[in-house]
């Protein structure tokens, strides 16, 4: 016996070294494949909101069926899609038609007006759209112009609207507690303001950086979809049927 075990002894031991060896190597390996992921994760949440950056203009339903909304908008081409396909996608007269975040639909895409390139097919367009939709809100904001816009529209009645595009070009209605509360700051038409005036860029900037908060109050900051888990969710696209400039 005590024969047997001197023979095997070192065998034994041998086995059992190698095994722990084993041991020690795998959980070495989980815990790297772990740091990986881990490490990975951490990256696509620190590069997402420069990949999936807030448009410059935006359009914003009080809705919770985003179906209903893309077909009261009568989109050509209408199919369900998720935000991260419409990135992608290379059309841009092409409309995306969110799901709906706290009880609110926003719409992206190109083919919604630019208050700088007509201010009245600007204001028929939206118009129709709360001919259709209702509770409608607009927002605009060029940063390198400095061009700003934020509308409210309900059941076609201007609410709230103001638009700077170098000058005021729309002003309508009551300063609304939301614009006070974010330190918006609008002009009257025909304000006299130097060309070049320091404090009148300041203004105009200032304006353009708040105009997100002013979305979040009024009803969402787009810039939710930085969330994959909103992200993800299916909306739907499509086309508007006729150019902007045909509306009337």
């Amino acid at each position: 016996m005590v024969t047997t075990l001197l023979i095997l002894g070192p065998f034994v031991f041998v086995w059992a070294v190698a095994a722990l060896f084993y041991a020690l190597g795998r959980r070495r390996a989980r815990q790297a494949r772990l740091s990986e992921v881990t490490f990975a994760r951490s990256l696509r949440r620190r590069l997402a909101p420069s990949v999936f950056s807030r448009p410059r203009t935006w359009l914003v339903v009080r809705s919770r069926n985003s179906e209903d909304v893309a077909r009261s908008m009568r989109l050509d081409g209408l199919h369900p899609s998720a935000f991260a396909e419409v990135m992608d996608d290379p059309d841009t007269e092409r409309l995306f038609v969110s799901p709906p975040v706290n009880g609110y639909v926003v719409v992206m895409g190109g083919a919604l007006p630019d208050p700088s390139e007509d201010i009245d097919t600007c204001y028929r367009f939206l118009a129709d759209m709360s001919d259709r939709l209702g509770h409608i809100q607009f927002f605009h904001g060029n940063p390198a112009l400095g061009h700003h816009a934020w509308v409210k529209l309900i059941e076609r009645k201007v609410i709230r609207a103001y638009a700077w595009t170098g000058e005021t070009v729309w002003n309508q209605g009551d300063l609304t507690r939301a614009e006070q509360k974010t330190g918006m700051c609008c002009f009257d038409f025909l304000e006299d303001h130097d060309e070049g005036s320091y404090q009148r860029w300041e203004t105009v900037g200032a304006n353009v950086d708040r105009l997100p908060m002013l979305a979040s109050i009024w009803s969402v900051d787009p810039v939710v979809f930085e969330d994959a888990a909103i992200r993800l969710k299916p909306g739907w696209s499509g086309r508007l049927p006729v150019r902007r400039s045909e509306f009337n």
